[in-house]
């Protein structure tokens, strides 16, 4: 039995992902400082040319529930153990200091940008939101352990008896492994694909040799006969129901109505095939 396979190659480790992740947090950052920038001024010139009333109106409204009430929070923020998080369970790979620098650059640059051509300045947030987004996407970790039988890609865990067959294609330094499962009910019990490195796919490919062999041995269920009925029936119900709602109703209302009847028409079509 092989032993365990395991491996990480995200934006913690790898200085192209980071950078990738950085200009997409600068990109959507940046425009949330520019928009509390844009306010801050506004603001302030509201106050300045408003009366005594007004300004006093507003110290009140801060100081009950404005910026100023976070400092009831003091307490707590300085507790580590109390301080909420994004991330359950998840290590911080970019640090608070890290993304305030990514967010006034990404402010400092965008709105340059922006003074220039405002189209400029949506490329440049376009171009970075799809940095940002190849960078996470590109970031993969987990394992696969063939004597539990058992994997893990990110935070889910998965049962590898399902897989029956794989493919590989190489991107770059990255192998895409698409994953197979077949037999009732094994729908949504593994992933469809997934990441890992060049300098791990040898071994979890050897392992994923090791699973398939083991899986065709295994004898699986035979659908339910019942089950595929119902759910074709309800399946047929709501893709009437939803024709009926599109031609009766009309407009907006008539064509929600379809989608959302159609939606878990669909659903119940895969209940169907997984029986």
């Amino acid at each position: 039995m092989s032993a365990a396979v395991s491996w990480r190659y995200d934006y913690g480790t790898e200085p192209w992902l980071r950078w990738l992740v950085r200009a997409g947090m600068a990109a959507l950052f940046g425009v949330y400082v520019g928009l509390l920038a844009t306010l801050a001024v506004a603001f302030v010139t509201f106050l300045v040319a408003g009366g005594t009333e007004l300004r006093l109106f507003v110290v009140l409204l801060a100081l009950v529930g404005g910026p100023f009430s976070l400092l009831y929070l003091l307490p707590m923020l300085r507790d580590r153990s109390q301080r909420p998080t994004t991330f359950t369970g998840q290590e911080r790979v970019i640090s608070p200091r890290e993304q305030v620098a990514c967010a006034v650059t990404g402010a400092l640059v965008l709105g340059g940008a922006l003074l220039v051509e405002p189209l400029l300045a949506a490329g440049v947030f376009v171009a970075g939101v799809a940095a940002g987004v190849a960078g996470v996407v590109c970031s993969t970790r987990g394992e696969i352990d063939p004597e539990s039988g058992t994997g893990e890609n990110r935070s889910r865990e998965w049962d590898l008896s399902r897989v029956t067959d794989y493919g590989t294609r190489r991107i770059g330094p990255l192998v895409l492994v698409s994953l197979s499962a077949s037999g009732p009910g094994s729908f949504g019990t593994v992933p469809s694909w997934l990441l890992v490195p060049a300098s791990a796919a040898a071994e979890v490919t050897a392992a994923l040799d090791e699973t398939v062999a083991t899986a065709e041995d295994e004898p699986g269920r035979d659908p339910n006969p019942a089950v595929r009925a119902v759910a074709v029936a309800l399946s047929v119900l709501l893709f009437g129901t939803g024709a009926a709602a599109v031609t009766q109703l009309g407009g907006p209302v008539g064509w929600w109505a379809g989608v959302i009847t159609g939606l878990f028409a669909v659903l119940f079509l895969f209940v169907a095939r997984e029986g």
